[in-house]
């Protein structure tokens, strides 16, 4: 039996588990209810053809001059570069002498990505897979300023997280731990027995599985530190980075290394396992005998193992995503559901479908006392939804995203871009947020004029604002279109807007409090 919402609650989850609501949505939640719209979006498959022809309809813009005296190259180009394979788009990251790639195309595969999450943020059916795709980004974070190498490889990153989202952890451990973009990152690809480097394996132990919660460096050895029930330590040690760090070595990637004297690994950034870089010699990592001279990617694979299988990590896991999702305080009753199945599902290719499931599919999931500040990226999607934009990303949206504190792909500490509202209500970033939603509302970067404005325009303020402020906010809408309405009829403005100002007012709803947060 199905048990109906109130749609002020179906407009809360859809603030939460997606990017907004589009008119009517919140409305189908409420009546067909939660575990039904779960199902849909789960069932959902990863590539949507209409979204798909939508991407491949983007034109945008390149212009550069190859050198001193060339002719300029200026051009309409659909994302030709996600279409390509790592191999093919590697040659832009090319520092060899003699190999001078002009900038614009250097950096041609991060703004293409960039621009595609905007559109897929803004109108993909799948807008829990998207909420997951952009947590990952978070959680398995690289940077595309750190290196040329890791701005070309943004894409294969990205298609090994979306790959992913809602399957393994373990397969997505794996996934991030042989991506190219964060291989160069955090420096594993020059990892090398004798002269292991630390940043991948800290990185892998402090931030993507076990959490800074467990580290006991102060431990005097293994035998100091505290216990899980079944006797394996309940944290980890600066041994145990050193360990993995030592069973990661030889994970590098084809860049034309010599390797063995006579042979040299081809030029495609792709990920590369060579044993001769790997140390075979025996390790201890987590209590574990890792024994020596095993099969190729053995250790590895186990320190993977060992950590996606550790009760650590699903509480740290679960625990960002319930923040992710949900928002502060994260609720405790919800964070354990989702351990549970983190840990039940282990085994499962379906593993954080099923966390996911578990952590909204309770009361949490609307509850009016929690949420969280809507990020740049969050608020111009859920902007786009509400007024059901014929959305078209720029570069000039991306750079007001950076404005307002948040450059998608380009948060430099391997931490994540931050959901603490800090970085978000400062006085130049808010500034540069109201400039960017009452831009978008009146399409002044081109990104798509909403229909509706024609239909309301030269009605009565109050039905005008009304409709705008029930579109972004549903239910609770009418306070924020009363002090619209009111500060409007203060100024002396037109009592009956016509279509520019109805697109004014819609962002001064966008840029209502309310709006800001889920």
């Amino acid at each position: 039996m199905t048990v109906a919402m109130p749609p002020i609650v179906a407009h809360r989850i859809l603030a939460r588990a997606a990017y907004g609501a589009r008119p009517g949505e919140a409305a189908a939640l409420a009546r067909d209810g939660l575990p039904a719209w779960l199902d849909r979006q789960l069932a959902l498959p990863a590539e949507e053809p209409v979204l798909a022809a939508r991407i491949d309809a983007l034109a945008i813009p390149i212009r550069y001059a190859p050198g001193p005296g060339e002719q300029w190259t200026e051009e309409q180009r659909p994302p030709v570069t996600l279409r390509q394979s790592q191999a093919e788009r590697w040659y832009r990251a090319d520092q060899r002498p003699g190999f001078r790639i002009p900038a614009a195309e250097r950096d041609r595969p991060r703004l293409e990505l960039t621009l595609v999450t905007l559109l897929r943020k803004v109108a993909a059916e799948a807008q829990l897979r998207e909420r997951l795709v952009e947590f990952w980004h978070d959680h398995f974070n690289v940077a595309f300023q750190a290196d040329a190498r890791v701005a070309v490889s943004l894409p294969e990153h990205d298609r090994r997280i979306r790959a992913h989202a809602l399957g393994s952890f373990r397969a997505l451990l794996e996934a991030m731990a042989t991506s190219p973009a964060m291989l160069v990152y955090l420096n594993n690809q020059s990892s090398r027995a004798g002269a292991p480097n630390e940043n991948f394996a800290r990185e892998l132990l402090e931030l993507h599985t076990l959490g800074r919660a467990v580290y006991q460096g102060g431990a005097r050895g293994e035998r100091a530190m505290a216990r899980l029930p079944d006797g394996r330590p309940a944290g980890y040690g600066d041994g145990d980075v050193w360990e993995a760090a030592r069973a990661l070595t030889g994970w590098s990637l084809a860049m034309g290394q010599a390797f063995d004297g006579a042979r040299s690994l081809p030029r495609s950034g792709e990920f590369a396992y060579v044993a001769g870089w790997h140390d075979p010699y025996q390790k201890r990592f987590l209590g574990l005998e890792l024994e020596p001279f095993a099969p190729a990617m053995a250790h590895g694979r186990a320190v993977l193992d060992a950590l996606a299988a550790h009760p650590a990590t699903a509480r740290l896991v679960c625990g960002k995503l319930a923040r992710f999702l949900l928002g502060d305080p994260a609720p405790a009753a919800a964070i354990a559901r989702a351990v549970a199945a983190f840990q039940r599902h282990a085994m499962r290719e379906d593993q954080l479908a099923r966390v996911v499931r578990a952590l909204l599919d309770g009361p949490e999931a609307a509850a009016p006392g929690i949420g969280r500040i809507r990020r740049p990226l969050d608020a111009v999607a859920a902007a786009a939804r509400a007024l059901e934009l014929p959305f078209t990303p720029t570069a000039a949206l991306v750079g007001q995203l950076a404005a307002a504190g948040q450059m998608p792909f380009g948060w430099g500490p391997p931490d994540g871009q931050p959901l603490d509202p800090e970085p978000y209500l400062g006085a130049t970033a808010l500034r540069a947020r109201w400039i960017m939603l009452a831009g978008l509302a009146r399409n002044a970067g081109g990104t798509g004029l909403a229909p509706a404005y024609a239909g309301l325009a030269r009605a009565p303020l109050g039905s005008v604002v009304g409709s705008l402020a029930e579109a972004a906010l549903g239910q609770a809408g009418p306070p924020v279109a009363e002090v619209v309405a009111g500060v409007w009829s203060a100024a002396g403005r037109n009592a009956r807007p016509g279509p520019a100002e109805v697109a004014e007012l819609a962002g001064w709803v966008l840029n209502a409090p309310a709006f800001q947060s889920t």
